[in-house]
Formats: C-alpha cells, sequence, structure tokens
C-alpha cells in the first residue's frame, strides 16, 4: 500500500529560487520511490509552468490549489499565508489521514505545535532560523524543542544543522535525524570539458543585495572587454525589494536590460537551466561576507558542479569543508572576484580543475541517490490504522446559529456525522422525534444548555456521551439543575466567567467535566478590507434584542460625541427587535423598545444619524462602514461581534460588564462614557485577537472532546 504524504512547504512554485526547486524536488523524489502518493499544497494557483509542469505529468502527485474557495468557505485569497497554509494542512489531514507531512518553514512549524497528533507526522526541514545557539532567546529556544522533540524527522540539510538541533535539545536521539542535503538532476555521462564550451559565465537564481548580483554585473563590462567572445548568462526573475536600497529593483533590472555581452533569460525551467549550464565554464555563486558564517549550502554550487562547470563561491569554513582549502576559485572581494572570474574564462586547466572538485561533490547530491534515500525513510514509518467509523454526533438546540460553522469544519475532518433535532424553544421539542434520533447517535452535543441538555440527560443510553455548549442564558433558567449531572461527560463554557458563574449557581457540578472553549471565530471569513472614509466616525452594532443589549447606552455616547463632532453616527446590524414574537409578549421589553424608538426619532441630533441595516450574511463588507464596534450590554457569555469587528480591524468599545476584560483585554474596557469619547476621538490603537480564538485552535479542541 502506498503511504499517504502531504508536503506543506512555504516556497511558491510561480517564483523560481532555490528553495522553490527544493519543494519541486522534494515532492518529485518522493513520488518517484513509487511507494507514496504525494499532495502538494500549492501557495498560490499553479501558473507557471516551469516548475509546476513536472508535477503535472509525475505519476503519484496530486497538486492541492491552496485557495481554491472550498477550503475557505467561498472566501477568495490571492495566495495563503503561513498560518493558512498550517490550517489547511491540518484540515486535509482529517480528510485523509496521513502518515507522513513534509514541512518547511519556521512559521508553519510552529503554527502545528498546537496540533501534537499532526506533529508527530512531520518531517521537519527548517533553514530560516537562526544559525547560532547564541542568537535564540528563551521564547524561541522553547518553541524549537518543542517543534525538535515533538515531529517525527528532522531533516537537516547539513552536518552543521544537526549539530545545532544537537546543541538545542542535547536529549535528542540519532534516528531523529536525516541529512536532506540539496539534489540535483542526475549527471549526464557525455558531459562536455571546458575547452569544449564556449567562453561562458553563467549565473542562475534570485536577485538579491547579499547574493551580490548587482556586483557581479558591475564587474562584468571589464571581464567581457578583456576577453573576446566572452558572454554571461543570467537566468531568474525574482527580484528582491531591498529596504536599504530603495531603488535596487530598478537598478538591477537596468543593468540585467542593458549591460553589454549580458544575456538575461529570465525564467526558466529547470531543465532549459541545465543545458544552459552545461555549455558554461564557471557558475557564479558568490555571496555578501556577512554569509560566510552559515551552516547551508547553495544548491546552485552543486548543479554548477554536476553540469561540468568550475564555480566562483566565497571562501568560509563550510566550503574548505567541502571542496577543501586549496580549491582554486574562491573569492571574498570584488577585486578578488573579477580576478577569479577573468581566470575562469581565460585559464581552462584550473577551471577544470574546479569544475573536477565540484562535480565528485555533485556527484553524492543525486536526484536518483535522494530518491532511494526517503523510499528507506519512508519503509521506517509504520502504517496508520485504518480510520474507525465516523463518530455520529445530535446536535439538539433551539438556536444553533453559533453552531452551524463549527459544524461545517468538523465535517470536512472526515470524522463525524451529524444528526440534527432541531427544538421550537428552550424546553418545546417533538419527543417522537428526539427518541428516534437518539437511537442513532454516538454522541449528542447539546447547543445551550437548557430543556434539550435536561431531557437527554434522563434519556441517553449508557454508550452513549453526552456533551453540552453553556453560553448564558442557562444561568438563568432551572433546567441544568434538573438535569442528571451523572449522565453529563463534558460541559464546554465559552468563557471563564460564566462557568464560574454556573458553577457557583449549579453547586456541586464537577468542574473536572467543564472547559472553556471560545465561540467559533472564522478568521478567513472576516478579514480586513479598506474602510470608507466615514468609517472612522461611525459606530456599529450588530443585533439590539434582548434589552439587555442596552441600544440606550450607544445612543447616550452618540448623542455626546455630536455635541463634538456632527460626523458621528450609529449603524446598527440585525433583526429589528420588534419582530421578535418572543418579545411582543413581553411588556418590559416592549415598552423598552418602543421608548427607544421614540427616542431616536424625536431627537432632531439622533434622527438622522442612527441606521438600520438589515440583517444578513454581508457582515465583513458591513464592517468596511464601521471604525467602532460597541458592546454596551448588561451582561455577555463572549460576544461574537467583538472578535468579529477586531478581525476586520474596527476598533473595540465595550462597557464594563463582567468577564469583558478578562476576554478581549482591558484597553478597550471602559468604566464611563468620558474615557470611551477619548478612546474614540483620539484611537491609535489597533486590538488583536487573542490565539486562543483562532478557529482552527477551537475546531480542534471540539473534535478531541467529540471524537
Amino acid at each position: 500500500m502506498l503511504k499517504r504524504v502531504l508536503i506543506c512547504a512555504n516556497p511558491d512554485l510561480n517564483y523560481i529560487d532555490g528553495s522553490s526547486i527544493w519543494a519541486q524536488t522534494i515532492a518529485l523524489a518522493t513520488a518517484a520511490t513509487a511507494t507514496a502518493q504525494v499532495d502538494f499544497i500549492a501557495k498560490s494557483t499553479p501558473e507557471r509552468d516551469e516548475l509546476f509542469g513536472p508535477l503535472k505529468t509525475a505519476q503519484h502527485i496530486n497538486i492541492i490549489d491552496g485557495i481554491k474557495h472550498q477550503y475557505w468557505q467561498g472566501k477568495s485569497y490571492k495566495r495563503l499565508s503561513l498560518s493558512m497554509m498550517a490550517e489547511l494542512a491540518v484540515a486535509l489531514n482529517d480528510i485523509h489521514a496521513y502518515d507522513v507531512i513534509i514541512v518547511r518553514g519556521l512559521e508553519i512549524a510552529t503554527q502545528l505545535l498546537k496540533f501534537p497528533e499532526i506533529l508527530s507526522k512531520c518531517w521537519m526541514y527548517l533553514t530560516d532560523i537562526p544559525q547560532s545557539l547564541a542568537d535564540y532567546d528563551d521564547e524561541l529556544r522553547h518553541t524549537m524543542q518543542n517543534i525538535g522533540q515533538g515531529c517525527q524527522k528532522l531533516l537537516c540539510q547539513t552536518e552543521g544543522f544537526k549539530v545545532l538541533w544537537q546543541e538545542l535539545i542535547p536529549s535528542l536521539k540519532e534516528n531523529k535525524f536525516n541529512l536532506y542535503t540539496p539534489v540535483i538532476p542526475d549527471i549526464p555521462k557525455d558531459l562536455s570539458s571546458i575547452t569544449e564550451r564556449p567562453i561562458h559565465a553563467i549565473y542562475a537564481g534570485k536577485f538579491k543585495a547579499d547574493w551580490m548580483t548587482m556586483e557581479m554585473v558591475d564587474a562584468w563590462p571589464i571581464v567581457h572587454n578583456q576577453i573576446a567572445s566572452s558572454e554571461l548568462i543570467m537566468i531568474g526573475d525574482k527580484i528582491h525589494n531591498e529596504p536599504n536600497q530603495p531603488n535596487y529593483q530598478q537598478h538591477m533590472r537596468h543593468a540585467l536590460e542593458k549591460t553589454e555581452g549580458l544575456i538575461w533569460l529570465g525564467a526558466q525551467s529547470r531543465e532549459a537551466v541545465q543545458q544552459e549550464l552545461q555549455k558554461a565554464r564557471v557558475g557564479l555563486s558568490w555571496r555578501s561576507e556577512s554569509m560566510n558564517d552559515t551552516v547551508e549550502y547553495s544548491t546552485k554550487i552543486l548543479e554548477y558542479g554536476g553540469a561540468g562547470c568550475a564555480a566562483i563561491l566565497n571562501r568560509n569554513a563550510l566550503h574548505e569543508q567541502l571542496l577543501g582549502a586549496d580549491y582554486p576559485l574562491f573569492a571574498n572581494s570584488t577585486e578578488e572576484f573579477s580576478h577569479q572570474l577573468i581566470r575562469a574564462l581565460k585559464e581552462p586547466d584550473v577551471t577544470q580543475q574546479a569544475a573536477n572538485t565540484l562535480q565528485q561533490l555533485a556527484e553524492r547530491h543525486t536526484f536518483s541517490t535522494r530518491v532511494n534515500e526517503i523510499k528507506s525513510w519512508l519503509a521506517q514509518v509504520p502504517d496508520i490504522p485504518k480510520p474507525a467509523k465516523k463518530t455520529r454526533v445530535l446536535v439538539a438546540g433551539h438556536d444553533l446559529k453559533f453552531f452551524t460553522l463549527l459544524q461545517s469544519k468538523l465535517e470536512a475532518s472526515g470524522q463525524f456525522e451529524f444528526l440534527i433535532d432541531q427544538w421550537q424553544g428552550h424546553n418545546k421539542h417533538d419527543e417522537v422525534q428526539s427518541r428516534k434520533l437518539l437511537e442513532q447517535a454516538d454522541v449528542i452535543f447539546c447547543e445551550w444548555c437548557l430543556g434539550n441538555l435536561k431531557w437527554y440527560s434522563h434519556h441517553k443510553m449508557p454508550h452513549q456521551r453526552l456533551i453540552g455548549r453553556f453560553h448564558a442564558q442557562e444561568v438563568r433558567v432551572p433546567y441544568m439543575g434538573e438535569a442528571n449531572w451523572n449522565a453529563i461527560d463534558h460541559i464546554g463554557f465559552v468563557s471563564e466567567h460564566i462557568r464560574k458563574q454556573a458553577l457557583d449557581t449549579f453547586e456541586g457540578f464537577p468542574i473536572e467535566k467543564t472547559s472553556v472553549i471560545p465561540n467559533y471565530l472564522d478568521i478567513n471569513k472576516f478579514t480586513p478590507k479598506q474602510k470608507t472614509g466615514e468609517a472612522r466616525y461611525t459606530l456599529g452594532m450588530i443585533g439590539v434584542a434582548p434589552q439587555s443589549k442596552r441600544l440606550d447606552r450607544a445612543l447616550d455616547l452618540l448623542e455626546s460625541l455630536l455635541e463634538k463632532d456632527n460626523r458621528y453616527r450609529l449603524r446598527v446590524k440585525g433583526k429589528n427587535p420588534l419582530d421578535y414574537n418572543w418579545l411582543l409578549q413581553r411588556e418590559d421589553e416592549l415598552a423598552y423598545y418602543q421608548q427607544v424608538f421614540k427616542r431616536i426619532n424625536s431627537n432632531p441630533k439622533l434622527r438622522y444619524k442612527v441606521i438600520f441595516d438589515p440583517p444578513g450574511d454581508d457582515v465583513n463588507e458591513w464592517f468596511t462602514m464601521v471604525g467602532f464596534i460597541l458592546s454596551p450590554s448588561d451582561f455577555e457569555s463572549f460576544h461574537m461581534a467583538i472578535g468579529e469587528g477586531i478581525l476586520t480591524g474596527a476598533v473595540p468599545i465595550i462597557w464594563d460588564w463582567e468577564g469583558a476584560a478578562e476576554i478581549w483585554g482591558k484597553d478597550f474596557v471602559y468604566n464611563n462614557k468620558e474615557d470611551m469619547m477619548e478612546g474614540i476621538s483620539n484611537s491609535t490603537q489597533k486590538a488583536k485577537l487573542n490565539a486562543s480564538f483562532w478557529s482552527i485552535d477551537v475546531t480542534s479542541k471540539w473534535n478531541k472532546l467529540l471524537r
């Protein structure tokens, strides 16, 4: 049976450089073992065939277009962020149960620390890390230790990286490590000798300050004028921005296009690059002196060697270890580089000696060699047991709006099947239907701990698990106290202060049967967008019923702001309170809203400054008009609108209801109207979402509870 392998690496194969070639190569080599089926996450839609082309035609490789709408609830993205790549890897693993997940990139690896089961499948290849132990602070050292101890394998590009990991985590065993040095195509047997080649120097890769590409081009005219028929071939199209050189891109492009004797071929397939290398005498791999302490070496020097040409590169400890101190074409300054380039093009005996040395090194890094190594590594990976049948979860409740999105995420894992028992009220349901559904369930999930929890706690069967989610109003009604607590396996609370209230009210319920899991905030659905010009003066509320939401407080704040600046307004999104049948049957609630609407309509200041927007699934767009999201409530369990507002770039203005500062941070919680007005008038702060609210974290916690 083929092993299932997922590759989740930070390079984008629509851009050609050494890291993207690495990602392509490890996918091709893993598939070429004929023992693995490879899923490859594309960071952006595959558009260029230089690197994607071979993946599209290879057997046992499936390219996953990571930005497809199906992965992000219809949301459109041009390119995945690294945190989104980690989130997608988690979701794909829930569906496919991979044997191995190959990860490149520290940020992706760090995100996966929240998923120990997935981390334990990972082969980690990290080069975007400090290469000296002295550069690690306590936090980064702790992160690296968790990654190293939790993953299945550490793939190290060099012995230097292996030593670094061993210094960070002395307890790691030898079998945790595999050397994954750079890989080059298999070496042809009929390579031309240096004297048989045209007088070409070549560079292939990114254009970047530390890669000395501008200095290479600047040096070329002098070399070209001294050597007849000489040409410099440059390949690649990735020109970096350089913060300390504002016009670097413009100058680099101009030099590539206008320098005499230089031929810029732009982006090329790997096969086309190999053909050019095999015609060249010397490759250019000179780097900034600041890079001499690296333990990472360039794939390009191996590709030059594999193509039978020499290379000019820095003299440093790594290169002397690889090639010997007597390698003839080291260069560590502009003068040395120019001298060695002239020498390499004029003295074929010296160039051939260097090419032979490089080829001996390259022979240890060929594609076929790596395929055999990966095949042996995969053979050591134990088979994952076949997944058990899906857990059948019966969801019961009168209001499932907070659960619907979470349900879709859990369904996407492939581990759950959901049945819905829609109640008509807190304690009203079709008992015949509930009994029928109960017979089919493995787990009962009560959304809101009301009459649904009470009924199921007295009717569930011994083999079934009963789990509830407690919001807030449950404290004010008796159903939780009337439930059979012995039959309840777990209660998840949306916030800590609600858990404290509940345990005080329902004294004796075991705290070990509880946890705090925030409401699901969809970080992909709610995203920052360009605000309208009026947003700076616009307050917003989502949902203003029941009266404990305190629309009157929002009006008080608006009135005071209008006294200072008549540009302020309040937008209220959601259902009209008077459209709720239950509200019309409560005299106090009805009287409250009649008074509020009378106040708005009779006050010239407010009448045209309060805008009621209809309900709908366009909240993210609505937030483009809103600069401040209000929470003037008497009490809340969590208040989703605040989290949604923060995700879209709105500034929260929160009255000091119990638990508010604990959930959202004290910087945006106020005790009086004057401080609120100052916070709005002088707003420069941006709110950040607590990491525990991330949708991927919330989903993982419920996944474990329900399985």
